[in-house]
């Protein structure tokens, strides 16, 4: 038998995963759990909103051959884009005949 008090209310609960007074998670294992969980998501959502990106990074570098260097794969990466876009724009109109 195990007796845990709690650490929002202070009442003790004896057996049990949740306080029987505040509903409290009681566990420290399931607390880490949950805190854990809830970091990697907070760290999915910022990565998601601010994605490293290294043309852009390359395009706002002090040093000019730097900046040169991105502006050139930055344009290489939009003509490549525009080409693969008319490709599949010629391959579906081609399709619809």
């Amino acid at each position: 038998m195990k007796i845990i008090k709690c650490i929002n209310c202070g009442v003790y609960n004896k057996n049990r995963d949740r306080c029987k007074n505040c509903d409290a998670l009681l566990s420290y294992k399931k607390r880490r759990a949950q805190q854990i969980k809830a970091e990697n998501t907070e760290r999915l959502e910022k990565a998601k909103k601010s994605p490293p990106d290294f043309i852009e990074n390359l395009q706002q570098h002090r040093y000019i051959m730097f900046r040169v260097l991105g502006w050139i794969l930055y344009s290489a990466f939009v003509v490549v884009s525009a080409i693969g876009a008319f490709i599949a724009w010629l391959v579906f109109a081609i399709a619809a005949g």
